[in-house]
């Protein structure tokens, strides 16, 4: 028996708990009370006949899940949704990073990660990694809408960027961070764009800055082809993960990359001993024919493998039950095993490896006491969703982002009713007049 306590501030009852812990723990007719932002009690409604809340949540006929973790996306590239489709990796970059240097500054970023971070809260997502210029922006933005973020500098050398220019962008970044750690609702982590944007001297200043604030860092790396060429180029013909070990990325300890489709059996074990957890984007990788990520072999090693969205511009959305459903039938059909990713590991991947994979694992991604309070809970009644046999093989291979009813983040309401609580109307109008000024 669950003891609740005798008043909550949030009170969900009814529907069955996921609580996603190490031995999938669950309830059916279950209930969470909620107070300070934190769960404070997970169990059987029936023990909670006797809690009193400010506020009663009817899940009834629902699953309750943790809200799920994105752990690569570039919110504000709304902006730039549908306007590179249908080309490969190298010629979408130049094209949005064009529409990029004419567009980008602080008002636009907080417009088009507003409606990203809208679109990812109605469908269940309560925390993400965002990596984009003007970081402050998507924070404000994050705030705005309600759930919880991993930001901080993205740094992109592209070996044209001077000395001088350089030590400024290093200026700025330490001065943003001393006043950033501070901020308890963001963690925080050194983003360089990759290893063909950054020569060697760069990412060795990046490291000692992460090394300076001990934080994480996240890069992209080993994404496609064309980027494996690139590499090269810069780097007397050396691959990402030969370029992030030398210059001391994986040493920080916790490094996550974004992608890794093109690695060796060699690099993926040396990537396992260093501690680096892996972003599978499985929406963007197949959209631009990058490859695809060898997630049994990647999970095998013992590397944490978690799932992204990337950014709109190249998935073309923010929906990370796409990138669930499509991550277990690409995988199936390479290692032409179905049962290579179970359901429920995939559902695992969405949440509690999230945070894992961001060293955040004793905060949200799970219902468990003590945990942030990030929950879902998924409309079972739908014509796609009948019958149910299993939870996991119902949300992983038939729900969607439509059947998310009420979303609650740091212990408060984002979604309810399948509603976007803030009024984000004036974001969207902005992002249809930077639309409107971009010539395709």
């Amino acid at each position: 028996m669950t003891v609740f306590p005798q008043a909550a501030d949030i009170l969900v009852l009814g529907g069955e708990i996921l609580t996603m812990d190490g031995k999938f723990t669950s309830f059916e007719d279950g209930a969470i009370a909620i107070s300070d932002s934190k769960i404070v009690a997970v169990g059987h409604q029936v023990d909670a006949a006797n809690c009193e809340a400010c506020d009663t949540i009817n899940a009834e006929g629902m699953l309750v899940t943790p809200g799920l973790v994105n752990t690569h996306c570039h919110a504000a590239m709304t902006l730039f949704r549908g306007l590179a489709d249908d080309v490969p990796l190298d010629l979408f970059l130049k094209t949005v990073w064009a529409a990029e240097a004419e567009h980008v500054n602080y008002n636009n970023v907080f417009a088009g990660a507003t409606l990203g971070i809208a679109e990812m809260a109605m469908g269940g997502i309560t925390h993400f990694v965002d990596m984009y210029m003007e970081p402050e922006a998507t924070i404000a933005a994050s705030r705005k809408v309600g759930i919880s973020l991993t930001s901080g500098p993205i740094f992109m050398g592209i070996n044209s960027v001077s000395s001088d220019e350089w030590q400024e962008q290093m200026r700025v970044a330490d001065a943003y961070l001393s006043i950033a750690k501070d901020k308890p609702d963001v963690q925080n982590m050194i983003m360089p764009h990759s290893s063909y944007a950054l020569d060697m001297a760069q990412l060795k200043d990046l490291v000692a800055l992460a090394q300076k604030y001990d934080i994480r860092m996240h890069t992209h790396g080993a994404e496609a082809p064309s980027e494996m060429k690139l590499v090269a180029a810069l780097h007397d013909g050396a691959r990402p993960i030969d370029v992030f070990e030398s210059a001391g990325v994986f040493a920080q300890g916790g490094t996550l990359i974004a992608h890794a489709v093109d690695l060796t059996d060699e690099e993926i074990t040396r990537m396992a001993d260093c501690g680096v957890s892996v972003s599978h984007c499985p929406l963007s990788n197949s959209k631009l024919a990058s490859g695809m990520a060898r997630v049994r072999d990647l999970r095998a090693a013992g590397v944490t493998v978690s799932l992204g969205t990337d950014g709109a511009s190249s998935g073309n959305d923010l929906d990370l039950w796409k990138a669930m459903r499509l991550a277990s039938f690409v995988s199936a059909l390479l290692t032409e095993q179905p049962a290579v990713l179970p359901a429920r590991e995939i559902f695992a991947m969405a949440t509690r490896e999230g945070a894992k994979a961001l060293g955040l694992e004793d905060e949200f991604g799970t219902l468990e006491v003590g945990k942030r309070a990030d929950i879902m809970m998924i409309d079972m009644s739908a014509l796609h969703l009948t019958p149910s046999y299993d939870p996991y093989s119902s949300l992983v291979f038939a729900a969607g982002r439509e059947d998310v009813c009420h979303v609650i983040a740091n212990g408060a309401l984002v979604v309810e009713n399948k509603q976007l609580i803030a009024d984000i109307s004036s974001e969207i109008m902005q992002v249809k007049r930077v639309a409107d000024q971009i010539s395709v």
